[in-house]
């Protein structure tokens, strides 16, 4: 069963289940009230029951039949009612009905008794013509009825008609059809299972209706999720609304481009990778070769061969150093060495390192470390050292002869720094903190590459592959080595007015301190403007 047809499988259970609970809950409610107004109705007929037998017994006893088959005939239409006149035999002797289909008039009804002559009212039912009927008998009339007898003559022994007056006991019944105790309460369920019925074919309409707007995303979801996963990371889905359908599509399209990029990355990877050891491995294999066949036959040529393969080789064991370095940092492999460490003092280390490196540019290292002391960290002091060195490193690599490198501590009080990535996603860091800039001038970072500057093997200047040169690697391991500490790094570069093709580049990172942040040390976050 398709995912649509469970839906509306389970819209029409919980309709259907719905329904009936009503239902059932308006039956009994409607069962109380019809109890207790066919109770009042009886007490109603009960109190006509009553004033017809006082009009009746108003007659004089010396009148006929005939007088009391139009007195009935004429109160039985007052009281909506069927009033009839029933003897000790069974026999209706008065009949209100007239209606030669229903009259009941001489007809007998067998097995019958009188009521008791207390002057009381007593209910029953009876079908009369195929017609139930609800009725309360009360002591009636004594009929005034003329009988022939037969009497023999003496004289001639033949039999004589002879006419006798005589009196007949009845009972009065007061007779409405049951149907009509009932009726008002009978239609109002009509009507209420009519209107189940549509408000059912309806429900299962728009069930029909919600189940495919709902099935339909999941539909087009699954669809796309067949088309990634054989290869089309293109494929999108329309964002419509902010409800969890469109929060879902935003994270499936998300989850595309994150797998897109995460596939070219991979194809990148390797093709950099093939591409990184494919000078060296030629190298080596063209001195070697030179060396074996002779072609390097004096001590200086072989002594050059070998360096070069000696460099080379070198080279790769750097490349394949810094690849198991950084598949460690990412699967969490590596074991950080923490322990408390001034950021400052760490910070002086790596410009005293590097200096030699900068003096032979001619560069100019500028920063006011003097002044942030105290500054406490929880870190790696050889990973974090290796960081900073990166960063230095590279805008050292970057800047022109002659130029200036900048570096500053920023600090905050507890509270949460926001700036964003490389790539435009919001990075937070809790407080209190401390953000290192290292700014320089160099090469404008494109825009459309600054979300790639962390990248395995990203080169600002691709045709820089002259032996000893980076692997590419140092930025992509800077970066896992501050998450790694619960740091966040970030990049921004922009033209300068002078040159537009020359930017002033800064690298931030932002590390939680362990201590601390008096007044007087707290600078409100900003980015150098130089």
């Amino acid at each position: 069963m398709g995912f649509r047809a469970k839906l509306i499988t389970s819209y029409l259970a919980v309709i259907l289940v719905t329904l009936v609970l009503a239902l059932a809950f308006f039956a009994f409610v409607v069962r109380q009230d019809q109890e207790q107004n066919t109770r009042q109705a009886k007490d109603r007929l009960r109190t006509v029951t009553t004033q017809v037998s006082q009009n009746i017994a108003n007659l004089r006893p010396s009148r006929f039949l005939e007088d009391y088959q139009n007195s009935l005939q004429t109160l039985a239409p007052l009281f909506n009612v069927r009033l009839l006149l029933i003897d000790s035999d069974g026999q209706i002797r008065a009949d209100s009905d007239t209606n030669a289909a229903s009259t009941m008039l001489n007809q007998t009804i067998a097995g019958y008794k009188l009521v008791p002559r207390d002057l009381q009212s007593h209910s029953n039912n009876i079908q009369l013509r195929n017609v139930q009927y609800f009725y309360y008998a009360r002591p009636g009339p004594a009929l005034n009825i003329n009988t022939t007898q037969t009497q023999t003559n003496r004289v001639d022994w033949q039999p004589t008609p002879l006419q006798v007056k005589g009196t007949v006991e009845t009972d009065l019944w007061l007779a409405v059809p049951e149907a009509t105790l009932n009726a008002a309460w009978d239609d109002l369920l009509k009507g209420m299972l009519t209107a189940a019925a549509l408000a059912l074919i309806l429900a299962i309409g728009l069930a029909l209706v919600i189940a495919r707007s709902i099935a339909r995303p999941l539909m087009r979801m699954t669809r796309a999720s067949v088309a990634i996963a054989q290869g089309n990371y293109t494929e999108q889905l329309p964002v419509k609304g902010r409800d969890e359908m469109g929060r879902l599509a935003t994270s499936f399209n998300q989850m595309a481009r994150e797998v897109s990029r995460s596939q070219q990355t991979m194809r990148d990877f390797v093709a950099n990778v093939s591409h990184e050891l494919k000078t060296p491995l030629t190298s080596i294999q063209g001195f070697s070769q030179a060396i074996v066949e002779g072609v390097a036959d004096d001590p200086a040529a072989v002594q050059h061969s070998a360096t070069v393969i000696y460099d080379e080789a070198a080279r790769m064991r750097r490349l394949v150093d810094g690849l198991l370095d950084l598949s460690r940092i990412e699967s969490g492999q590596v074991a950080l060495n923490r322990r408390e460490l001034d950021l400052t003092t760490l910070l002086g280390r790596v410009i005293i390192r590097l200096g030699p490196l900068a003096d032979s540019k001619k560069l100019t290292i500028s920063h006011r470390l003097g002044q942030e002391r105290g500054l406490c960290v929880l870190a790696d002091p050889d990973r974090l050292e290796q960081v900073f060195t990166n960063i230095l490193d590279n805008a050292i690599k970057y800047s022109p002869e002659g130029g200036l490198i900048w570096l500053e501590v920023q600090t905050g009080p507890a509270s949460t720094l926001a700036q964003t990535d490389e790539a435009g996603r919001g990075k937070h860091t809790r407080l209190p903190y401390a953000c290192v800039n290292i700014g320089n001038h160099g090469p404008l970072i494109p825009a459309d590459e600054l979300p790639r500057i962390f990248e395995r093997f990203y080169k600002l200047d691709r045709s820089r592959k002259r032996r000893g040169e980076s692997t590419g690697l140092g930025l992509a391991i800077t970066k896992e080595l501050v998450e790694a500490h619960g740091g966040t790094i970030w990049v921004k570069s922009e033209p300068t007015p002078a040159r537009p093709d020359e930017s002033y580049t800064l690298f931030t990172v932002c590390l939680p301190l362990i201590t601390p942040v008096s007044p007087s040390q707290n600078n409100l976050p900003h980015l150098l403007k130089r």
